[in-house]
Order: structure tokens, then C-alpha cells, then sequence
């Protein structure tokens, strides 16, 4: 019985969720999504950390 009402209360949070999402014009979800993009550090160092840096560094010192 338990298990029902955390499905229930979690499809409540998700129709909630995606109807906040959906009632909001389409150009404050694009500024969104390219405010979260710009934030966001480059691909390289996501996925690489420092890495990519050190080597950058390594191969072209001025």
C-alpha cells in the first residue's frame, strides 16, 4: 500500500512539473535552456577535467 501513494504523490509532481512547463511562453523556456547552456562549463572539461588543460598547456607554452 505504501508503494501506491509514492506513485501517486510522484505523478502529481510530474503533471505538476511538465503543466508549469508547458503554461509558460515558449520564449522564457528558449532564455532558460540557453541561460543553463551558457553556464555550463566546455565539453572537455566536463568529461575530462583538468586534462585537457594540462596538455593545452604542456604542448603550447608561449
Amino acid at each position: 500500500m505504501q508503494e501506491a501513494v509514492f506513485v501517486n504523490e510522484y505523478v502529481k509532481y510530474f503533471i505538476a512539473t511538465f503543466l508549469s512547463y508547458w503554461n509558460e511562453p515558449k520564449q522564457v523556456r528558449r532564455e532558460k535552456r540557453y541561460q543553463k547552456r551558457a553556464g555550463r562549463a566546455a565539453f572537455s572539461s566536463r568529461w575530462f577535467g583538468l586534462l585537457p588543460w594540462a596538455l593545452r598547456q604542456l604542448f603550447y607554452k608561449k
